[in-house]
């Protein structure tokens, strides 16, 4: 039996605020007004953003406090900034510009790092050489020292190529070994010229050649710089002062972008790394949120206007809502303090949802006026009756959101909390404010039947109500049809494809997957000591699914005395080299010119002795013959800039050769290599604060897929012991299988909650089955549809499951009150049904805003929450007045005929209590 309406606590309670609304309207207008507006500036100062995906997961949970503990012995995150799109050259210029840029802001940021040089390696550079290399580089040394000496006595470019000249004349008459010498440092000299060339037309200060053309080494033999894809790709790494520096690191890391692109056209740059998708993440949904608030507040207007054909009372409970949401935005600056990437979202569902509260409230508070109640009257019973369904479905739907509140899952949590706490805050305006509201107006005066008639409406009601039997059978037979597609319907853990395809951040770690065959993200693995390290290291080498290792613990543990004898052969034979000055006068072009001219007869006559005989260095020679004449033909235009940008690119040139060249004198080679010799761009990335050691572990599949991140885990965790491996591939794993979990937690705790209010509210087990019967049904046939077009669960709209049950039981309980009112099942005529059409407008529409998302997970909880709502409503509105026609006939009612006595009598209770 359900409890009498007018007798219950609730009804009592509401009776109370109807004669203090009606007595005291303008207390329940103006001061709420005020108070909201006091919110509102209370959350404009104290309400922040957090953007950290760290602070999703609350305490307690093993896996995110090892990883907590990591990222405080690393406390360092690299930003990675890709350039792609030019030759070779091109992209190497705009990383070095870009490098050059980013080495003064020291405010923001530090550990810049895209190049292995001894500038930036430090006085023990050459220890981290493969002992390979350095035999090549010590041969390379002694094979060219002459040519090295003369160039320490060039000034510039005239001097450099004049001093070549004189080794052309010469070369005849000197040994077989000098020829050769000369012939290697070519390649060299063809890049001094091709970039002498390039630097006319890039405006700023050019870049110098780098360390290892110095050697005669090919720019595919140079492994100087963080390059991927055969060159195509090249990475800086870099990492903010502090974290809270991060969004201010970010927009100048662009700004400084779009400066360097100026100067070097036709090459594309882009940032990504975990931070940066984490920022452009929360930017992207912040601006959803909004553009999704403003539509789901105007299109929520336009459908209430439309379907009441007048302005006044839907504007009134606008207002209410505005109200409300004022409430919620300064509690959950209070209890909250922040939005996160999962609650940022709240503001279109909430307008959606709470707007029903009104709908309902005004359309029972219109059928009262056009059966001639007076404006108490009306406001009275308006409040009492439909007022237990507006709050009873109020607290089911908030029950619902708070039941997240019990989840392992801190970002669910404050997502629960917020909504939950947000609607029943909406609902204080909306039996209050909107009922003071509704007082005044001459809209009072018109209350003639809008839109659709209730007449039409009954007539529309009755096509099911006339066949019930029918309308039961082809419900459940579309259960049935959905049923079959529920095997179908998978969960989407990929994180990266919920993001905005557009974003600069997803597309360069896209670029970066599938280009470089790797990733940003690495798994951690913590070693006490280098050794240790190296051990680990070695053994996850070896397995499937990783494509390599990085850590500095090789260096520390190799027997390094071949090394150092080389690096001391190194020191000695550079040892007495002297630099002259540089020149920084604007260049004369037409003594370089002349010089140049000089160099291209001596290439000729070399050309044609060797072009029979020796085909590989006529190919050399002729290439750097064609260079000249090029390089000659740009510099005799006549352009007034062209002596300024050589004399840069001349003194760019010679002050690297120098820097290159002490550096080598000045290597260390008293010992081996210590972790304090590390340089700080290492030593931070790989040493941490008590003095542990970090292995990145690189995968070799796409990492944002769930099974290549299970597969990839669970080898690592094989060979290593758990508790030493983390990293963000973890996290993600693991993060999205507890979201998973939790979601589906919050739906069965919602549905206990929801079922012990129905239960509280009716007293009836069967009123309980009828109201979460189209709950259930609409539930089916919405994962029917999503099985069979093919559309997945996904961390973001799988927060569905307990949101559709607080949703959809609401029009169970409307319907319920109503039939339990009057003992009739046809409410579509009546306010009841009317509310119920509209209200679900108007929660679709909140939702379906979000489809104006450019987040895929927002876009894709606005796909299907909408139809998970019209579902619900369309069997709230056929299938269950036709099951309740069909337990009548079989002498089942939803109160008995001592209640309906019970509720006429309470009514003339509250006109008595009132007057």
């Amino acid at each position: 039996m359900i409890k009498s309406f007018s007798n219950s606590i609730l009804a009592r309670g509401l009776s109370k605020v109807a004669e203090a609304v009606c007595n005291y309207p303008g207390w329940f207008i103006y001061p709420q007004i005020i108070l909201s507006a006091l919110c509102v500036v209370y959350t404009v100062h104290g309400l922040k953003r957090d953007m950290n995906r760290d602070n999703l997961v609350g305490p307690g949970v093993n896996y995110h406090e090892t990883y907590l503990n990591f990222r405080k012995e690393f406390p360092g995150e690299d930003q990675v900034v890709l350039v792609e799109g030019g030759d070779w050259e091109h992209n190497r210029q705009f990383t070095e510009r870009l490098a050059a840029r980013l080495k003064l802001e020291t405010n923001l940021i530090t550990g810049v790092f895209y190049k292995g040089d001894l500038a930036t390696l430090g006085p023990k550079a050459l220890l981290l050489v493969p002992t390979a290399d350095l035999e090549r580089m010590q041969k390379s040394v002694s094979e060219y020292l002459p040519f090295l000496k003369g160039f320490t006595q060039a000034t510039n470019l005239d001097s450099l190529f004049a001093m070549v000249n004189s080794e052309f004349r010469t070369a005849g008459r000197g040994t077989a070994e000098q020829g050769e010498n000369l012939m290697k440092s070519i390649p060299f000299l063809e890049g001094i010229l091709v970039e002498a060339n390039q630097s006319l037309s890039h405006p700023g200060r050019p870049p110098g050649p780098g360390m290892e053309a110095l050697f005669g080494a090919t720019r595919a033999e140079q492994h100087l710089y963080l390059t991927f894809d055969k060159g195509r790709i090249f990475m800086l790494t870099l990492r903010p002062r502090s974290k809270d520096l991060a969004p201010q690191v970010i927009k100048r890391l662009r700004y400084l972008i779009g400066e360097t692109e100026s100067e070097v056209p036709g090459v594309n740059a882009g940032l990504t790394g975990g931070a940066v998708l984490n920022y452009d993440e929360m930017r992207q949904s912040e601006r959803d949120s909004i553009v999704a608030s403003v539509a789901a507040l105007i299109i929520c207007s336009v459908i209430f206007i439309t379907a009441y054909h007048e302005v006044s009372r839907p504007l009134k409970a606008a207002l209410c809502l505005l109200i409300g949401f004022g409430y919620t935005l300064g509690f959950t600056t209070l209890v909250i303090g922040h939005l996160n990437i999962l609650s940022i979202t709240f503001a279109p569902m909430l307008i959606g949802l709470a707007i029903d509260f009104g709908v309902q409230f005004i359309t029972r508070y219109e059928e009262e006026m056009r059966n001639r109640r007076t404006v108490r009257e009306a406001i009275t019973k308006a409040t009492v009756f439909t007022g237990q369904g507006i709050v009873v479905g109020g607290l089911t739907t908030a029950a619902a959101f708070l039941a997240m509140g019990l989840t392992h899952f801190k970002g669910i949590r404050e997502m629960g909390i917020i909504c939950g706490g947000g609607l029943l805050l909406c609902l204080i305006p909306m039996m209050t404010t909107l009922p003071a509201l509704l007082m005044r107006g001459r809209e009072n005066l018109r209350n003639q039947e809008t839109g659709i008639s209730g007449r039409t409406r009954l007539q529309i009601e009755k096509m099911w109500l006339r066949h019930p039997v029918v309308v039961v059978a082809v419900t459940f037979v579309l259960f049935a049809i959905a049923a079959r597609q529920l095997g179908r319907v998978y969960f989407d853990y990929n994180l990266l494809g919920m993001q905005s395809r557009n974003l600069d951040s997803v597309r360069y770690e896209n670029k970066l997957l599938h280009s470089a065959g790797r990733s940003v993200m690495f798994a951690a693995i913590i070693a006490d000591s280098p050794e240790q390290a190296r051990q680990y290291e070695e053994k996850v080498k070896s397995l499937p699914s990783v494509s390599g290792t990085e850590s500095v613990a090789g260096y520390l543990t190799e027997d390094q005395g071949k090394k150092l004898e080389l690096v001391r052969s190194l020191k000695s034979e550079m040892a007495d080299m002297q630099f002259a000055p540089v020149d920084r006068q604007p260049v004369q072009i037409d003594k370089l010119s002349a010089t140049l001219w000089y160099l291209q007869g001596y290439l000729g006559q070399a050309l044609m002795e060797v072009q029979k005989s020796k085909p590989d260095q006529a190919a050399k020679l002729r290439s750097f013959r064609e260079r000249i004449i090029d390089f000659r033909k740009s510099i005799l235009g006549g352009q007034p800039q062209v002596p300024e940008q050589l004399c840069r690119y001349q003194e760019a040139l010679f002050m690297e050769f120098h820097h290159t060249v002490e550096a080598l004198k000045s290597q260390d080679a008293s010992g081996p290599l210590r972790p304090s010799d590390l340089p700080a761009v290492l030593r931070d990335r790989f040493i941490g604060v008590t003095g542990k050691y970090l292995v990145q572990v690189y995968p070799k599949k796409d990492i944002w897929h769930h099974e290549n991140q299970h597969e990839f885990i669970q080898q690592l965790e094989a060979v290593i012991p758990p508790d030493n491996v983390t990293g963000m591939p973890t996290q993600i794993y693991r993060d999205t299988t507890l979201l998973k979990v939790s979601y589906q937690q919050a739906a069965w705790y919602s549905l206990c909650a929801i079922a012990i209010m129905l239960f509280l509210h009716f007293r009836s087990p069967g009123c309980v089955i009828l109201a979460l019967l189209p709950v259930g049904i609409g539930s089916v046939w919405l994962v029917g549809l999503m099985g069979s077009v093919g559309i997945p669960f996904n961390p973001a709209n799988i927060m569905i499951l307990p949101l559709l049950v607080g949703i959809g039981v609401t029009n169970g309980i409307q319907i319920l009150n109503r039939v339990a009112e009057e003992q009739e099942p046809e409410v579509l005529a009546k306010s009841t049904g009317k509310a119920v059409l509209v209200s679900g407008l108007t929660a679709i529409t909140g939702f379906g805003t979000l489809l104006l998302a450019k987040h895929q997970g927002i876009k894709s909880l606005g796909e299907i929450m909408p139809v998970g709502i019209a579902t619900c409503m369309i069997v709230s509105l056929t299938f269950l007045p036709a099951l309740l026609r069909l337990l009548s006939r079989r002498g089942w009612a939803v109160g008995s005929a001592p209640q309906r006595a019970t509720v006429s009598e309470g009514w003339h209770w509250l006109r008595w209590h009132r007057h």
